[in-house]
């Protein structure tokens, strides 16, 4: 018997981590290490978990051998298959979700590349079929993000915030937009505040990046051709079409430049199935109709979301602060993020000498580390090398490092092929790939690297 598909999945794997540090150099964000598996790895291993056997992962083209290279030595059983796009253009998530359309046939999941999270995935599907809507989201309220003294150059930037409205009652999305499109005063719609009487405004929570939506809205997506990110343009169209109302066929003609009907509306795109539109019309419920005047239409637009309670872990691995955060975090979190334990914290084909080596710390397969050494807290990548008589405290050293003999780093993050010679003496500092640090070396608060203009937007 063939098995009917109720979602597809693509996870959005091809950003290129823009608010992380150029000290970075051609690290691919979805490959940033966190714990023992790459970033990318945590989004394929939550689809798995909450039952998913296959998934589209968008990626760069020119990520690609790497990307399959480090998932082959990853424990994952869902089927992936890397779709490319060109690593020379400027694609948004849009585009990216465009690119691969003609593969969707089914409803879609969208996932971020970069998210790590501890939610149960069945609360955000459950919410998009219990109201049977167009759109579901996730949202996490986690707070103040907390504070926590970074690597590299101090930085005062600032978040991004949205301002997010939902009523309490129904759950529904009513309004999204950045906070930056507004200087002082936020006007909300009437017709807003006159449907949904128990409107919440949040200005700090974190878009997941999340979304279930319809077949259809993928459909519309592609014949308006006029988004090109689906966070930042595409969903808060879709939000505010909510009120509108579909226009009159005479109000429709015309074509673009593209040939493309300019005529068409979003609402000719949603489509009920079967005796969709008849129980909604039975229903007592009043979450499904919109109007003033005691004159209601059908309310096809329904967009939700879902904010989980605040001890829900959830972070996007998009900056200096949640790449560092995330890595301090999640051995603490590891089988609720998961669902499985982590038994093998030093790989089997690793060489570790030591035995002040502590249980919050990993080491990678063909990592040789010397007798005489301390390790604390540290996440060691593959192929390194620590000699003698060095000291490593809350460090990330990704793969092919070296540490020479009687150097002491903490709080660093130490990037692919980077070299510390002897003695060195680093506290908070942000070494670039395939640098060597010059012996006996002291810093604090540090780049080494190679400069450019843009490395002190770090944060």
């Amino acid at each position: 018997m063939h098995k009917i598909l109720e979602f597809q999945a693509v996870i959005l794997a091809a950003g290129r981590g823009s608010r992380l540090p150029d000290v970075g150099g051609t690290v691919s964000k979805c490959l940033l290490p966190v714990g023992p598996y790459p970033v990318l790895w945590y989004s394929l291993n939550m689809l798995e978990k909450y039952g998913f056997q296959e998934t589209l992962v968008v990626v760069l083209d020119e990520d690609k051998s790497n990307i399959l290279n480090a998932l082959e030595k990853c424990p994952l059983k869902i089927k992936y298959e890397l779709i490319v796009i060109p690593s020379e253009e400027d694609w948004g998530t849009a585009n990216s979700l465009k690119h691969i359309s003609s593969r969707v046939t089914t409803d879609l999941i969208v996932v971020s590349g970069d998210l790590i999270t501890n939610v149960n995935l069945n609360e955000v599907l459950n919410l998009y079929r219990k109201h049977d809507a167009a759109l579901a989201s996730l949202f996490f309220n986690n707070g103040p993000e907390e504070w926590i003294e970074l690597p590299g150059l101090k930085s005062k930037a600032k978040p991004d915030r949205d301002l997010v409205c939902i009523d309490k009652e129904t759950e529904r999305l009513v309004f999204l937009a950045s906070a930056s499109d507004f200087e002082e005063n936020v006007r909300i719609p009437r017709a807003l505040l006159k449907k949904f009487s128990s409107i919440s405004m949040y200005s700090k929570l974190l878009d997941a990046h999340l979304y279930v939506m319809k077949n259809w809205l993928v459909n519309y997506l592609i014949e308006s051709d006029k988004f090109t990110s689906i966070k930042g343009e595409f969903v808060p169209h879709i939000v505010k079409k909510q009120l509108s109302k579909p226009k009159a066929p005479l109000d429709r003609k015309g074509t673009s430049e593209r040939n493309v009907d300019i005529g068409k509306d979003i609402f000719d795109f949603a489509i009920d199935y079967g005796y969709e539109s008849k129980i909604r019309e039975m229903s007592a419920y009043n979450d499904h109709k919109l109007g003033s005047k005691g004159v209601y239409y059908n309310d096809v637009l329904r967009c939700y979301a879902l904010i989980p309670s605040k001890n829900t872990f959830g972070v996007r691995v998009n900056t200096l602060s949640s790449f560092y955060l995330c890595n301090n975090k999640i051995l603490s979190k590891w089988e609720e993020v998961t669902g499985s334990t982590l038994t093998d914290k030093i790989h089997p084909n690793s060489d570790v000498k030591t035995k002040q080596i502590d249980e919050s710390c990993t080491v990678g397969e063909k990592s040789i580390i010397a007798e005489k050494t301390s390790i604390k807290s540290t996440f060691v990548g593959a192929n390194c090398v620590i000699e003698n008589k060095v000291r490593l405290t809350n460090c990330i050293l990704m793969n092919n490092v070296t540490i020479k003999e009687g150097c002491t780093l903490q709080d660093c993050v130490i990037y692919t092929g980077a070299t510390v010679e002897s003695g060195c003496n680093l506290q908070y500092c942000l070494i670039g790939p395939h640098h060597v640090v010059s012996a006996s070396s002291a810093g604090n608060h540090q780049l080494f690297a190679e400069t450019t203009d843009n490395m002190i937007t770090l944060g």
